[in-house]
């Protein structure tokens, strides 16, 4: 596979990301530390039974870059000339691909408008990008390999855990900014990591603070938790039992479990909430076990699945069995509206939630390069830490020293069948739910 790529109108190619099942979620538990939306804690190329790793299919991780005789100028910094080069690793293979594909058309569209508009600092980004398969050690391989040999400013991409904590590792050793897609482990960011920046998700312990509010907000007292036998589930089980002001039945599920009947049936049958975002990999199955025990919580909150994957796994239940879609991106906002009809226009796709993540990093990235009024790595990730970013998100990025996002919004929202107003050929709408006050930022953990 070529991994340099040049996001033109002609040359575009076109992917999706839905799902029509649950079988790609099979692979997306964890058996070790961390953990994210996709339960990524240990085996994100794995077979669901959280014990075997990613099957390290990148193709080409270790190679030499190159492909087709150009290249950026020599330099660290991106070249003194031509292109400036930014990284994507991206899982465009394995259980992860709806996020890969999601976050590349994103982050595609908003390079082609960059562009479009002049560059940045008067030159054109150019993305070279490399499939990981969610493997670690290819993505760190290919991480040095941008920076080395294609002179990457910064890299973005990451989803699983495993991938996010060993490429912040690797920003911090080549000193070049790392920005998170998902990756929600708390591990990814420590008091010694300065180049990494979440971006698509907040981490267990801040998902579990909204989550509460959400509680209290709703008056519920009759609330559930199913969390995965792992590092995430247990990050979220501590974050229930900090945060909340109800009592909560916790029951741990294996990670590669895919029957909850058993635990179910243990909860009353007048639940108002269950909180499924501890089983990243079982939180379908748990809506739908739910559904056909008969019971009907007002809200099953899940984990940051991409909307197609919800809909296509769910079908109907997705629209009417109040499983949310957690979310940073503010789906009804003005801005949002505007990008989306660009891109559905430009696309003939919908323009979604993590297709924003891809969005938002490329026009933060661009932003941060001009606010530095560099290229160089060390002061592109200064620039970030200082910023205040105004984007789709309902509240302007800011980041603490360590990079985790400060004064956060995020939201519920439930998925309607009706199209949106700005792509009328949509699969789905949103329909808010919840949405918190301005979250603090995380305190990375010694």
């Amino acid at each position: 596979m070529k991994d340099r790529v040049y996001f033109e109108r002609r040359k575009f190619l076109k992917v999706t990301g839905g799902v029509a099942g649950l079988g790609l979620l099979a692979g997306c538990s964890g058996g070790g530390g961390g953990g994210d939306e996709g339960g990524s804690g240990g085996s994100d190329g794995g077979n669901g039974n959280g014990g075997n790793g990613g099957d390290g299919s990148d193709g080409n991780g270790g190679d030499g870059g190159g492909d087709d005789g150009t290249s950026t100028s020599e330099g660290g910094d991106g070249g003194s000339s031509g292109s400036i080069v930014v990284g994507a690793l991206q899982p465009l293979s394995g259980p992860f691909t709806p996020w890969g594909n999601a976050h590349r058309a994103g982050l595609s569209f908003a390079v082609e408008e960059i562009n479009a508009d002049g560059g940045v600092m008067g030159r054109n980004l150019e993305v070279v990008e490399t499939d990981t398969g969610s493997d670690a050690a290819s993505a760190d391989s290919s991480f040095r390999r941008f920076v080395e040999q294609e002179d990457a400013v910064a890299v973005t991409g990451p989803v699983s855990s495993d991938v996010g904590i060993r490429t912040a590792r690797t920003a911090q050793d080549l000193e070049v900014p790392l920005f998170l897609h998902m990756s929600g482990s708390n591990e990814a960011i420590t008091p010694e990591t300065t180049y990494t920046f979440r971006v698509g998700l907040l981490p267990a312990a801040t998902t579990m603070q909204a989550q509460a509010a959400f509680v209290e907000e709703a008056g519920y007292t009759k609330v559930g938790a199913i969390i995965g036998d792992y590092a995430w589930g247990r990050s979220v089980e501590a974050g229930i039992q900090e945060n909340f002001g109800v009592e909560v039945d916790i029951r741990a599920a294996p990670v590669g479990a895919s029957d909850f009947r058993s635990f179910i049936r243990q909860f009353p049958q007048d639940l108002e909430m269950m909180v499924a975002t501890g089983h990243p990999p079982g939180s379908l199955s748990i809506a739908t076990q739910l559904n056909e025990l008969g019971y009907s919580p007002e809200v099953v909150t899940g984990p940051s699945f991409p909307p197609g994957v919800i809909a296509g796994a769910l079908g109907d239940l997705a629209f009417e069995g109040g499983f949310t879609h957690v979310h940073n991106t503010d789906v009804y906002s003005d801005e949002f509206a505007d990008v989306a009809q660009r891109f559905g226009e430009e696309r003939g796709a919908q323009f979604d939630t993590h297709t924003a993540y891809g969005y938002v990093t490329g026009k933060l990235l661009a932003a941060a390069i001009e606010e530095a009024g560099s290229t160089d790595p060390t002061a592109i990730a200064d620039a970030t830490r200082n910023i205040e970013f105004d984007t789709l998100f309902a509240n302007p990025i800011q980041y603490s020293e360590n990079g985790e996002l400060a004064n956060q919004v995020q939201i519920y929202s439930q998925l309607t069948p009706e199209a949106p107003s700005y792509y009328p050929d949509g699969d789905f709408g949103f329909e808010e739910q919840f949405r918190t006050d301005a979250l603090p930022a995380l305190a990375p953990e010694e």
